[in-house]
């Protein structure tokens, strides 16, 4: 749903790829902007979906999801206030490739296809700005992928904490993951992850919570993933 108020790009303009951008490409991309709000369990967009625009995260966070050969979806990320994405759909004039989730009450701006469009035609140089962001999502989708590659369970758990809790806006905090998705995002059952979570709780390295966690100890995490 639209907000009722317009809303600037706040925490946009200083955490992310839009806070590296020149002032001026920062200027015009939030003269297009339209915020747009999605209470918990919204879809922002689906797999397949035509690619009308590009969402930045303002506040609140969003699960992407990807589906599998045989018809399921996983949660492969969760991501927050700063985060970007629908750029390569858009760009290429393509569907989406994921589905994306609000994980609890979050705060967008939404840029129009057709907006970015008259960008580029009105300032070419603009499109390497663009591409910056097209290669910060896949420098991320790369590194998901090497520490699924991880062959240790432990590692790739401690590894995947890490790399959620540094994504927030202020690391320690609250993770909204649940069990089954943590689960699924560093491939282990879920029995299993309960076993290396109360480990990781017992050692004072993470808190649980319903439906959360949190990292309480990067540095030991970080030299347990290490060791």
């Amino acid at each position: 749903m639209a907000l009722s108020k317009p809303i600037g790009g706040g925490l946009l303009e200083t955490r992310g790829w839009l806070s590296e951008r020149p002032s001026d490409f920062r200027g015009a991309l939030l003269a297009g902007a339209q915020p747009r709000r999605f209470d918990k369990g919204d879809t922002l967009y689906h797999y397949g979906d035509p690619a009308l625009g590009l969402f930045g995260v303002l506040s609140g966070a969003v699960a992407v999801s990807i589906p599998a050969d045989n018809g399921e979806e996983f949660t492969a990320h969760h991501d927050g206030a700063g985060f970007w994405i629908g750029d390569l759909a858009m760009l290429s004039d393509q569907t989406r490739l994921v589905t994306v989730t609000a994980l609890r009450d979050t705060e967008t701006l939404y840029i129009p296809a057709g907006h970015i469009i008259r960008m580029v035609r009105e300032t070419p140089r603009y499109y390497a700005d663009f591409y910056a962001l097209t290669h910060s999502n896949m420098e991320l989708a790369l590194r998901l992928m090497a520490n699924l590659a991880v062959a240790n369970a432990d590692h790739r758990l401690e590894l995947r904490l890490l790399m959620l809790d540094e994504r927030l806006d202020t690391p320690g905090g609250w993770l909204d993951v649940n069990q089954e998705d943590l689960a699924a995002m560093v491939a282990v059952s879920l029995p299993t992850l309960q076993r290396k979570l109360r480990v990781l709780t017992e050692a004072g390295m993470v808190e649980q919570g319903y439906g959360r966690i949190r990292v309480l100890d990067r540095s030991r995490l970080l030299s347990a993933c290490q060791a």
